[in-house]
């Protein structure tokens, strides 16, 4: 069984994040000598299970899989991107993840169940150790879910049936209701099949993905390592809206004051790196997209063009 070798370096990257040792995880692959910047395009499963398995002993928790899964939204974007350039129809949608799973990921595979009222996705894994199991699944329904979600209108929302008690942890980071079942379902009313893709959510994804992934690519030199970090994450976890300060602060080993006072000491809070973001969004907009004051707005995540225009005013007075 072979992956996507990406998915093993976004591993070694996220483990970063949790300030774990990236030798101690090479040390436990077969071939230690593996280059992970001249991967061939597909690798062993076992091998990425391991270094997966790895990192679940050191984090030791429940919702490692889960935050894994949002980390690695950036790349579900393209994804997204992708399969609306394939497809109108959120059916062949759904059909094209399927053989995306088959083909790059067959860690985790994706079943139809369709009846009168319901079309729901039902997520397995043929990882037999239960813990390793269920953090794949967390993962790839986290994926899923955002992509599904991206893809319908704004009308239908789609529920997610699992087999935990705790539901809080999947409603803080993915803003959605969770009832319990034996089984990973995400469960959509049966005329989701009649449904198109949502091409306007889809267009902001187009235009802002290459930013996202350029501002990602930049190597900003002097730059503080650990607000580094907490905007990299940041950015890593837009889908598009850029996330909230307590969804970030879970991809980290540090309770809220340490990663407050973490930043105060290199001279930065959240809410800093959060408008700089916001404000380099905003000129590529603007500048390069030559798009209305009030489409920038909404794609910024502002209810109003003069909640968006108070933030450009306040931007330029803090740099001049």
């Amino acid at each position: 069984m072979k992956v996507f070798a990406p998915y093993l370096i976004s591993l070694f990257d996220y483990a970063a994040y949790q300030e774990i040792d990236i030798h101690a995880l090479e040390e436990v692959l077969a071939n230690q000598n593996i280059d992970l910047n001249h991967l061939p395009e597909m690798i062993n499963a076992e091998e990425y299970l391991v270094i997966f398995n790895k990192i679940i002993e050191v984090i030791d928790s429940d919702y490692y899989g889960l935050n894994f899964g949002c980390y690695l939204n950036l790349q579900a974007l393209g994804l997204v991107l992708e399969i609306s350039l394939n497809t109108s129809s959120i059916e062949q949608g759904v059909f094209i993840l399927q053989n995306f799973l088959k083909s790059k990921f067959p860690l985790v595979s994706i079943s139809i169940i369709k009846d009168k009222e319901t079309y729901s996705l039902l997520l397995d894994s043929s990882v037999e150790n239960p813990k390793s199991k269920r953090h794949l699944l967390d993962m790839v329904l986290s994926i899923i879910y955002r992509e599904l979600k991206l893809m319908l209108p704004n009308t239908l929302v789609p529920n997610i049936k699992l087999p935990y008690i705790n539901d809080k942890p999947y409603h803080e980071l993915l803003n959605t209701t969770v009832v319990y079942d034996r089984n990973y379902l995400i469960v959509l009313p049966v005329e989701v099949l009649k449904t198109e893709i949502n091409k306007n959510k889809i267009k902001e994804i187009e235009l802002l993905l290459p930013k996202f992934i350029a501002l990602l690519s930049e190597n900003k030199k002097g730059e503080k390592v650990f607000s580094n970090q907490i905007r990299n994450m940041t950015l890593n976890m837009c889908s598009p809206e850029i996330p909230n300060f307590e969804q970030v602060l879970k991809q980290f080993p540090y309770s809220k004051r340490t990663m407050q006072r973490k930043l105060m000491d290199e001279g930065m809070s959240f809410r800093r790196i959060v408008n700089t973001i916001k404000k380099e969004l905003s000129n590529y907009l603007i500048n390069e997209k030559h798009l209305k004051t009030k489409d920038v707005a909404f794609i910024l995540g502002y209810s109003e063009s003069s909640a968006y225009l108070h933030a450009v005013k306040s931007w330029k007075i803090k740099h001049s």
